[in-house]
């Protein structure tokens, strides 16, 4: 069929099929680019969310059974294997991407970490066993990182939310770019169909 199209048609249908060929192509590229983006969010929703949520938790179990030990031991024993743990955690959470927010509560949740120690330290020094002044400077620690700890898990949460946001978005975009191009492959058929079976006749020239 297309042996029988004249040299002006058969040069619009080659038009037609490479700009055919273009929109494919374009649609692929987008399609490959959306999905990039699909699969970058679900990993960071892991990676960096999902996982440091965990993190967060193990480190609220941690410094609550602190807190227990400072409220109902008098013979204080420092927990050197929760200390140990707690170390790590705060290790792998600062290798994930973090945001600014997240940067400043991880710093402040160390610093206190630290001076936690450096208590618990005095603590077991001191011939009296557990002094009030000692006790009630690492409950106010605590105090400290469980506030360090609930903004890094607020942020989870709103970081978790922008990602998923941002999910949808790129799904609603590939539906809608699949859409036009589907209705564009449409009509170009169509185009064709005219083009092969009711050609434009040219006009006779008068002299």
């Amino acid at each position: 069929m297309f042996s029988k199209l004249k040299t002006q048609q058969r040069m619009h249908a080659i038009f037609i099929l490479g700009i055919t060929f273009l929109l494919v192509l374009g649609s692929n590229r987008l399609y490959q680019r959306h999905f990039s983006t699909l699969q970058t969010t679900v990993n960071t929703v892991y990676e960096d969310r999902v996982k440091v949520q965990d993190y967060i938790y193990e480190l609220n179990n941690i410094f609550h059974e602190k807190k227990f030990e400072l409220l109902t031991e008098n013979n204080f024993i420092i927990s050197k294997e929760n200390n140990v743990r707690a170390e790590k955690l705060l290790d792998e959470v600062a290798l994930t991407e973090l945001t600014n927010k997240e940067y400043t509560a991880l710093n402040e949740l160390k610093s206190h970490f630290n001076k936690l120690k450096i208590l618990e330290t005095k603590e077991l020094q001191s011939n009296n066993g557990l002094q009030s002044t000692n006790r009630s400077n690492s409950l106010e620690t605590l105090a400290q990182i469980s506030t360090n700890l609930n903004t890094l898990a607020k942020i989870q949460l709103e970081e978790s939310k922008q990602l998923t946001q941002l999910s949808n978005k790129t799904l609603d975009n590939n539906i809608l770019m699949s859409k036009l191009a589907f209705a564009l492959l449409i009509l170009i058929g169509i185009t064709l169909l005219l083009l092969i079976f009711y050609p434009v006749k040219s006009q006779p020239v008068f002299e």
